[in-house]
């Protein structure tokens, strides 16, 4: 195995928990988006955290102090909540086409952020960006404890978030319409969806990139809604599958050190959603 002694109880100690707490939140809201039909708008919000890259590589330029790590991930939180925001607003009431609405924003972001990635390299005689790979792939061994423990506090925000009010959320995921007729606060629980979505997702790029992290909030619940139809034993299979993609992801990733942890957790999470096809399929038979 080729791991230094350091790595390894870096990637086990650090990676792994903050890895397990983002499935575990991904889990649960992956029924919910699943349900609403919201997967497009995890990839909307995701890819535009290119952009806010993007916008902190063109910064750096012009102010070269600036030029520092943690300038790209806070412009790309930036960008993600306002971009949450926004389509919000617009699919709020369907006031605009909700996949109008998340590909505008997402083809936007993804424009600027390359755009933005080629000023720098121009700028800088090709010389990479701050952070390009980590956005696009994550990168889980470069994480830090206070990031791990912040990760893992803000998960279980979402988790205890989510139970609370998981009633009205689920009332309105399945039925929007009718939940509103029957007194459930839809503007406010449409928003709070949004962001607890938009939450997770900044948390995951960090693991598994941009391109990569709606796969948490969508195979975990298409899996578990493939195996069963009762809420609890599909939020129970969401979590499995999330969790057993997220093991076997990045153990991949300490075996196996060329390979990112973020790709093979999605496709850890694939594999399991064709066998959960075959399986359902052969039980129709």
């Amino acid at each position: 195995m080729n791991l230094s002694i350091a790595t390894l109880p870096s990637a086990i100690t650090i990676g792994l928990p903050t890895a397990l707490s983002i499935a575990l939140a991904c889990a649960v809201l992956s029924v919910l988006v699943v349900a609403r039909r919201w997967a497009f708008i995890g990839e909307g919000i995701s890819h535009s955290g290119f952009g806010g890259a993007g916008t902190a590589w063109v910064l750096s330029l012009v102010f070269p102090s600036l030029d520092q790590p943690w300038l790209p991930y806070l412009c790309v939180i930036v960008f993600c909540i306002l971009t949450a925001l926004a389509i919000g607003v617009l699919t709020h009431r369907n006031r605009v086409n909700s996949d109008a609405a998340i590909g505008i924003f997402m083809v936007a972001s993804l424009a600027w952020g390359f755009l933005g990635r080629e000023i720098y390299r121009a700028a800088r005689h090709g010389v990479e960006p701050t952070g390009f790979d980590e956005f696009l792939f994550g990168q889980i061994n470069a994480i830090s404890t206070q990031y791990a423990i912040a990760t893992v506090m803000l998960c279980l925000a979402v988790l205890v978030i989510t139970a609370s009010l998981a009633k009205e959320i689920v009332f309105y995921c399945f039925d929007p319409v009718m939940a509103e007729a029957s007194g459930v606060r839809s503007g406010f629980i449409h928003y709070l969806l949004t962001m607890l979505v938009t939450l997770t997702i900044i948390l995951g790029l960090r693991v598994v990139g941009s391109v990569m992290v709606t796969a948490l909030l969508v195979l975990p619940g298409a899996t578990a809604m493939l195996l069963s139809q009762r809420l609890r034993a599909v939020m129970t299979w969401a979590i499995a599958t999330a969790v057993l993609g997220t093991l076997v992801g990045v153990m991949i990733g300490i075996r196996w050190r060329f390979i990112p942890a973020g790709p093979a957790i999605v496709l850890a999470l694939f594999v399991q959603f064709v066998v959960a096809a075959i399986a359902s399929r052969l039980r129709k038979t």
